[in-house]
């Protein structure tokens, strides 16, 4: 069911040249209609390995005008590997890469209702090497009430192997969410540390806190932080930037995040968060509260 989908040549430009504001459309997009999101999105390229993560919010929220708007949407912004959160249907997740030719799927079914976690990925520029697809402490349900979904891709172009890690952590405010959060990115560390010290990992998803404040108790995830030459979050500009650009505008909050190792550092050339409400006014509505994350890392 999959055919070839090539990147079209582009120029990664400003954020800021992300916004343009397009005339109100009230009819749901169809299949393969990306032109309705491109002025609001920056394409990845072919000189670029692009990973984007995405908390879809229950996907499908609005049944099917939400899975032929996503699919529109990503392949509108051309990535090379897709992080899902809350993707609440298999089934509607096959439907989904059924109208995304030239791409696979890999779902986790979470034990808990919708808050299931996914891979999409461009079998024409990646592939995922047999035997990586694993979950990680399946059984700290404090720290992880959704467990981490680890794979490994290889970019075939350039022969890179990338490991990502799909995180969806502990949601909300109060002490002992937060805990839970600190508690899994401890563990994380030393996992990177012990089992992942040499191997390039990019850990993604919605992280559900700031990394922006400089306080023990209330960024969970300053033991990454401190440990600058070894772990890196790609996002920080946008998370100490303007809260227009936050990827989870409703609170307004920038919780969706992406981290690389050292392994990567010279290798990240663009991160963004992608606005798309203005070429689609239904978006919050049919596709997410939350707003996708990209990076792009050169071969």
């Amino acid at each position: 069911m999959f055919r070839n989908h090539i990147h079209k040549p582009t120029v990664l430009v400003t954020l800021a040249a992300l916004t343009v504001v397009l005339s109100c459309r009230k009819d749901p997009p169809v299949p393969d209609d990306t032109s309705i999101f491109a002025a609001c999105v920056i394409p990845g390229t072919e000189s670029t390995i692009d990973i984007m993560s995405f908390n879809v919010q229950g996907f499908p929220k609005a049944g099917y005008a939400s899975i032929a708007a996503l699919a529109d949407l990503i392949m509108a912004m051309d990535p090379d590997v897709v992080a899902l959160q809350e993707v609440a249907s298999e089934a509607d997740f096959n439907r989904l890469v059924d109208l995304m030719p030239g791409w696979s799927g890999a779902y986790y079914p979470v034990n808990n209702d919708e808050w299931n976690l996914a891979y999409l990925i461009r079998v024409s520029e990646q592939e995922t090497i047999n035997g990586s697809l694993r979950t990680l402490f399946e059984g700290d349900s404090y720290a992880f009430p959704r467990p981490p979904l680890e794979i490994k891709v290889r970019h075939r172009k350039s022969g890179r192997e990338i490991t990502l890690i799909n995180l969806h952590l502990k949601c909300c405010e109060g002490q002992d969410n937060e805990s839970r959060r600190r508690s899994a990115s401890e563990k994380l560390k030393e996992y990177l540390d012990q089992q992942r010290p040499d191997d390039a990992v990019v850990m993604l998803g919605d992280y559900n806190d700031g990394i922006a404040s400089a306080s023990g108790t209330e960024n969970p995830f300053l033991n990454f932080i401190n440990d600058d030459s070894s772990y890196r979050f790609a996002d920080m500009a946008i998370a100490l930037g303007s809260g227009l650009w936050w990827s989870y505008p409703s609170w307004p909050s920038h919780i969706d995040h992406i981290m690389v190792t050292d392994e990567l550092f010279g290798s990240i050339d663009t991160t963004m968060v992608i606005k798309a409400s203005p070429c689609y006014p239904e978006y919050e509505e049919v596709i997410s509260d939350h707003r996708p994350l990209m990076i792009a890392i050169t071969p």
